[in-house]
């Protein structure tokens, strides 16, 4: 049987405060467009609180702390733009542990804008000038990056697309251990 939605499918959206809430919200809705389950994890328990522009944005109940979450537990991830959060998670061990493991596994990752410097900083395979030249949209392996301004309908799509075909090549490859 073939996956063909991302129904049940747990997607994390890595924040931090200062995340960039416009970008959160339209990934948000997007992906619960298409049937993804989606989880907030945050450095800490409570509320994560976005920006908006210069000014405070609305807060966001977390889900899972980053220093209690496996990347095994999602089958995508999400890291929004926004200066200050990236800035805090790349202080933040567990970010780093958790980015590191996501793509190891070549699960799927969506980094938005800025988000593209956290991984690049993770993992230092990732030419940042190369996918940001390529236009709005660039893939590396299981890394998706959109612009900012990239529409967020499509890149939701993108990723699910991502989301599905790691599905499916992980059903293959326990069909092939399972006949070793």
């Amino acid at each position: 049987m073939t996956t063909t939605t991302l129904s049940d499918k747990k997607i994390a959206i890595m924040v931090a405060n200062g995340f960039d809430e416009a970008r959160f919200v339209e990934v948000q809705k997007m992906l619960l467009a298409i049937n993804a389950r989606l989880k907030v994890i945050a450095p800490g328990p409570g509320l994560a609180h976005g920006r908006n522009g210069d000014q405070a944005g609305m807060s966001y109940p977390v889900d899972a702390q980053l220093s209690e979450t496996l990347a095994v537990d999602y089958d995508g991830l999400v890291i929004p733009s926004g200066d200050q959060h990236i800035s805090v998670l790349s202080e933040e061990l567990h970010a780093s542990r958790i980015i590191r493991a996501f793509m190891r596994e070549k699960m799927p990752v969506l980094a938005q804008g800025n988000a593209l410097d956290l991984i690049t900083e993770i993992d230092n395979s990732i030419d940042a000038e190369s996918l940001k030249a390529a236009g709005g949209s660039a893939n590396h392996e299981n890394l998706l990056w959109v612009a900012d301004d990239f529409p967020m309908g499509e890149a939701a799509r993108k990723f699910g697309a991502n989301c599905l075909a790691a599905v499916a090549e992980s059903a293959e490859d326990d069909g092939d251990s399972a006949a070793a």
